[in-house]
């Protein structure tokens, strides 16, 4: 990242905002608790805090953080409310992982394997096992695509029904499940599978078993897992703290020659630096200058990208974005930012199953200005933060 380190002191974060950064590098090992007693110190609106700590995804590892300072003086109220919002994370991934264990059953009775994907696949290593830490939205499996029938219709035989037709997406009730046959995002933008190569069939070959008793539910190999979750944050922008906590936790011991070959072999060197940037600034993640020297320098556009993601404005577009930079030549660019503003006709067909093929570019039309709107006014009410 030759000529593009950010400081800092290029950002102006709330005080709430503040307080939650602080409490997230504690929980990585980044900070002391008396780092974080002088942020508390300035006195943060508790409501704003708790609303916003919801929105990143991180209530359960703020009170953590918060609960070693009860002590000190008047610094933290009652916790109460933080507590209960805990056990509502770990309530809603109890049931979760309760589906999950039931899929296993179905799977080692078929002889069928699947590969546990994002947060699910972190719990036990990363966060300890602590169901509150780290909320599941939903179930993100790798599944091949021969065994998508056999999931999917045990799913519906458990009344998970489809947001379409089409969709690999399953609900029922706080459960969900995603299904994918691929983890860069390709079904919806084809080219994307050009910017991000991870090989499926190293994938599955050099994944490894969640516990060593059950071969039918294994995570991807630690390094395949680091770049994952990079090009995962990426898309969305690192819109949830949760999503940078991941990557703390995951490259804070990371090995860095290994990760850099298989970075550069699959197209991920960018966002592995816009995530080592992001996580340098925000979170005081540290790596050896040698790292550094080896990421890609990064441009003025990627800079103004990292100090947004730095000042939590909660926008999830410009990520897609800049996966333009990750594909060769300027064609290729402009072709992928064609494709991702207007995809495919049988992408839109399967995301608007019940739209007339006559109106599923016009939908989409009318999907980016509301996109727009969407964004633009979340950049305006935030501008402060």
């Amino acid at each position: 990242m030759r000529g593009a380190v950010l400081r800092p002191a290029d950002i102006a974060l709330s005080r709430e905002t503040q307080v939650l950064v602080g409490a997230v590098r504690w929980f990585v090992g980044a900070a002391t608790e008396d780092e974080l007693v002088e942020l508390l110190r300035a006195g943060p609106d508790w409501e704003a805090l708790l609303e916003q700590a919801e929105r990143e995804g991180i209530t359960g590892l703020v009170a953590r953080a918060l609960e070693g300072l009860a002590q000190r003086g008047h610094l933290v109220p009652a916790l109460g409310r933080w507590h209960a919002a805990t056990r509502a994370v770990a309530a809603s991934n109890l049931s979760a992982l309760s589906e999950l264990a039931a899929l296993r059953v179905m799977l080692r009775g078929e002889g069928r394997t699947v590969i546990l994907l994002k947060g699910a696949a972190l719990l036990d290593d990363e966060y300890g096992g602590h169901v509150g830490l780290r909320p599941l939205g939903d179930i993100d499996l790798l599944v091949r695509p021969s065994d998508l029938p056999s999931v999917a219709g045990w799913l519906r035989s458990r009344g998970y029904e489809p947001v379409s037709s089409s969709s690999p997406f399953f609900s029922r009730g706080v459960v969900s499940f995603d299904l994918h046959t691929e983890i860069v995002g390709s079904d919806w933008v084809g080219r994307k599978a050009r910017a991000f190569r991870l090989d499926p069939a190293a994938l599955w070959r050099e994944a490894v078993p969640l516990e060593p008793d059950d071969p039918t539910t294994l995570v991807l190999s630690p390094v395949h897992l680091r770049l994952q979750l990079a090009v995962h944050a990426l898309k969305h922008s690192y819109s949830r703290l949760i999503w940078l906590v991941d990557l703390a936790l995951v490259l804070r011991d990371a090995p860095w020659p290994t990760l850099l070959e298989h970075a550069r072999a699959s197209g991920a060197l960018r966002p592995l630096a816009y995530a080592v940037s992001a996580l340098a600034l925000l979170l005081g993640l540290r790596v050896p200058d040698a790292v550094r020297e080896e990421l890609p320098a990064l441009g003025p556009l990627e800079r103004a990208f990292i100090r947004l993601v730095a000042r939590r404005r909660g926008v999830e577009t410009p990520g897609e974005l800049l996966v333009a930079l990750s594909i060769p030549g300027a064609l290729g660019k402009a072709a992928y930012l064609a494709e991702l503003v207007f995809p495919r006709r049988h992408a839109l067909a399967r995301h608007y199953p019940l739209t007339p093929s006559w109106l599923l570019y016009p939908r989409r039309a009318v999907r980016l200005v509301s996109l727009g709107l969407q964004e633009g006014t979340k950049l305006w009410y935030r501008r402060g933060g």
